[in-house]
């Protein structure tokens, strides 16, 4: 998740020989991922990597891009569509308020399932325990799976045990890092359940501040994003697919046909994320719709 931008800084202190050296600094150091807006406001920091699902009511309208089933398949399709809702106006609005002005959006892989019980179709959703994100876990308890929610750090010793008979993570990395493909036999690929995408900000004082030929520079750097994300993830597929194989998973692409069901019953979620955000007095409905047609838009040009 964070080589890109790993990336992004090292180019800042190549493209200005040296005269900007960025600091990366790695998990929680300098603040808790839900404080990471509050850090950039506050001056602890000038750049953070800031997700909406971990601070919703931060930037309430900004996570219309985890609502389940709605993200486009790929990497690059993802950043397009991620940056785009970033940049609506309604959402810069939000970021501002944070004194923060966004650099490039940081996609995610696909969440997809793997596990102990194969799921082709949605009737196989029926009475599978699954540790899975609350919304998409909403849609999916409709045909009858039954989300169950441990940390992280507990997911292996559930499955191993039985409490989980599956998992859903982003593809393929994550279930590599955790070594669940160790006790799972199933995996289930094509479900593009979300992207959870993050956004990479920066503080506007600090950027205001900037020579000109550096913000240039900075943008620059920031349009190589998508394609390092991308190149990332290859790169772990190269790496996890033959391991997964050699470990025995199978892995099964859940038909469009059964994914057309699963998005019917999704739709209800994003219109119930509409009431709440028009609640609250702003304007949902205009940003879903924006980030539909963003969306459908993208698709169109495969």
């Amino acid at each position: 998740m964070t080589y890109p931008i790993v990336d992004w800084a090292k180019d800042m202190g190549e493209l200005t020989d040296g005269r900007w050296e960025i600091e990366v600094h790695h998990g929680a150091v300098l603040a808790p991922a839900e404080e990471a807006l509050d850090g950039l406001k506050a001056g602890l920091f000038e750049v953070a990597l800031s997700a909406s699902h971990y601070a919703p009511g931060k930037h309430p309208l900004l996570t219309v891009d985890h609502l389940p089933f709605m993200t486009p398949p790929t990497i690059m399709q993802k950043g397009e569509w991620g940056d785009a809702i970033a940049r609506h106006p309604a959402v810069q609005k939000e970021l501002a308020q944070w004194n923060a002005k966004l650099l490039f959006h940081a996609p995610l892989s696909n969440y997809e399932f793997m596990g102990k019980v194969p799921i082709r179709t949605v009737e196989d959703l029926d009475g599978v325990r699954m540790r899975i994100d609350a919304l998409a876990g909403k849609v999916l308890a409709e045909f009858g799976l039954v989300p169950t929610m441990v940390s992280p750090s507990e997911m292996y010793v559930a499955l191993d045990r039985g409490m989980l008979d599956s998992i859903s993570l982003p593809w393929t990395y994550t279930y590599g890092s955790y070594k669940l493909y160790e006790l799972s036999k199933y995996a289930t690929i094509g479900m593009d359940l979300k992207g959870a995408g993050m956004n990479v900000v920066v503080a506007q004082d600090a950027w205001d501040a900037l020579p000109d030929e550096w913000k240039k520079l900075a943008e620059f750097s920031a349009r190589k994003a998508w394609d390092r994300y991308d190149k990332y993830n290859m790169e772990a597929d190269l790496k996890w697919l033959p391991i997964f194989n050699d470990a025995g998973v199978e892995i099964t692409n859940f038909p469009a046909e059964e994914r057309a069901k699963v998005l019917a019953k999704a739709e209800g979620t994003w219109e119930e994320w509409v009431k709440d955000m028009e609640s609250k007095g702003l304007p949902g409905r205009e940003v879903l719709d924006f980030a539909i047609a963003k969306r459908n838009e993208i698709l169109a040009k495969k």
